[in-house]
This record gives C-alpha cells, structure tokens and sequence, in this order.
C-alpha cells in the first residue's frame, strides 16, 4: 500500500525554539513509523530554514520529494499554547509549500499510489487547488483519497472545503470543525447523520472524528465505535490530530476493526501529547498496536 501525502512542511515556532511540522509532514512520519510505505510531496525555499528542514526531515526517516522554491520562502508558523497546551496558530503565507510544482517525480508517484493523502490548508491558495484538481485525474480508478480538514482561521474557502467532502473516501474532522462546516455547507451538525449524507450523496466510506480529551468516533458502514480518550499530562496538542489520522489511517486501509483502530490511534495522539513537537521520537518499545 502506498502513500503519497501532499501539503505542508514548515518549522513551528515555540516561544522556547523551533521543531519541524506541517500537516503533511506530520502524516507521513507517523504513518511510516506505523509502518506504511508513505511518502511526502512538499516544497521549501532555498534559504538555511530550508536547508535545515530537509536535513530534520531525512534525520527522522522521513521519505520525500521536496522541490526547493526560489519565489518563496521556507514555511514557518508561530506557535502559541494556552495553560492545557492547546495551540494558537499563527501562519506565515504565502510560502514554498503553497505553491508545489507539477514535475515528472510526483506525476511517476502518483500513477503508482495507491492512497493520496491532502488536506484542507494547502489548498488555501490558487496553485495548490488547481495542482491537486490535475493531480486527481492521474490516479488509479482504484486508489483511495484521505482528507485531513484542518480549519484555520483566515486560511479556508467554502470551495476549498467542498472539494474536499466531494472527493474524500476517508475524512478526519474534530468536533469544532464539523459545526463550521455545517453551516458552510448545509450539513447535518451531528457527525453520525454528517458522515451517512456522504456516504450516501459523495464517496465517503469512513469518518475519523476526533473530539479533543473526550476521545474520538469511528464510523464505517454501518459500523461505528467510540473510545473516551486517554488521560495524559499535556506539554502540548500539536500534530496529536495528524498522529491519530495517520495510524487510524493506515489500519483502516488495512481491513483492521474499528475498536483497535480507535484504541491505537488514540494511544499514539496521546503520547505526541506527552512530547513537544509533531514528531517525537517514538520508544523502541512503543508498539502501535497494542
């Protein structure tokens, strides 16, 4: 199974220094560390931020394809956290990964993928919403979308969000999300009637809904599950949301029920909790699916 993930590579600004990011990023580093073929499409500037993200990202294992811009820069955001570390995010745009090339190595990527992975905010400009329109057209018939909806303040078009529910067969939301889209969109509030809409009107075949320290619903099907979250000491939420999409991601490609799902992804979101940054190092012991 392979995963192709195209969007954001930055550096989150702490107060106290910075760690590598990005939604994308994000993604694809969990989802190889749970053990998926993943790979990141992203861009950074030519610039030492850029430099130094590229040497982060192969440190952590992380494959890619990262084209280097020469019209914008290395992609930042300035992190902000509350006393439960919950984040404010202020973000820098527009910057390199706003603007990912067509080229010949991420066409060969995509005609061989089996999943494209995208979200909401790297389409929050031109380029990147008409590169992923072309893009959808080189798939396999039978390739499968994931949709990450990340609403950021000042970062979204209702056009951005309908492509998004139109295309998506798997689609993670949390729940200060599913009411913003509901009333974009006319959509039912309650995430169980949200997701059977899709399901029937679009293509969606699972919903990942996450709901902060109160856990997360799993639907698919006609199959739902619950799990009420675990109970951490919270340095700070950044990148837990990605952790939870990628694991319940790759284990939903994979046929696994949805109760190990949840109990998995929960267990990872958690434990970046329990860590600064979006990619920790994981324990040697750490075992996923457990």
């Amino acid at each position: 199974m392979k995963i192709i993930a195209l969007g954001e590579l930055l550096w989150d600004c702490f107060p106290g220094g910075r760690e590598i990011g990005g939604a994308a990023g994000n993604f694809v580093y969990h989802a190889t560390q749970a053990g998926a073929d993943a790979r990141l499409i992203s861009a950074v500037g030519r610039d030492q931020a850029g430099d130094a993200l590229v040497s982060e990202l192969a440190a952590r294992g992380v494959p890619g394809h990262i084209q280097r811009s020469a019209r914008y820069p290395t992609g930042t955001v300035e992190v902000t956290l509350d006393k439960r570390g919950v984040p404010q995010y202020d973000i820098i745009g527009p910057v390199a990964w706003d603007d990912i090339q067509s080229d010949v190595t991420l066409f060969n990527h995509l005609l061989s993928a089996d999943v494209l992975y995208f979200g909401s905010l790297v389409q929050r400009y031109g380029p990147n919403q008409r590169l992923l329109s072309q893009l959808l057209g080189l798939l396999s018939p039978q390739a499968k979308i994931l949709v990450d909806i990340n609403l950021r303040a000042g970062h979204y078009q209702p056009p951005a969000i309908n492509f998004c529910l139109r295309h998506a067969h798997l689609l993670k939301l949390n729940d200060e999300e599913l009411p913003v889209i509901a009333a974009l969109t006319g959509l039912p509030r309650d995430p169980e009637a949200f997701y059977q809409h899709l399901r029937r009107h679009e293509r969606l075949e699972m919903l990942m809904y996450t709901c902060g320290d109160k856990g997360s619903l799993l639907l698919r099907g006609d199959d739902s599950h619950r799990h009420p979250g675990l109970k951490v000491t919270t340095v700070d939420t950044v990148g837990a949301g990605d952790a939870f999409t990628a694991v319940a991601a790759v284990m939903a490609l994979a046929n696994a029920p949805l109760a190990e799902i949840n109990q998995a992804a929960n267990r990872v979101a958690a434990y970046v909790c329990t860590r600064q940054g979006a990619m920790p190092a994981m324990p040697a012991h750490f075992d996923v699916g457990r």
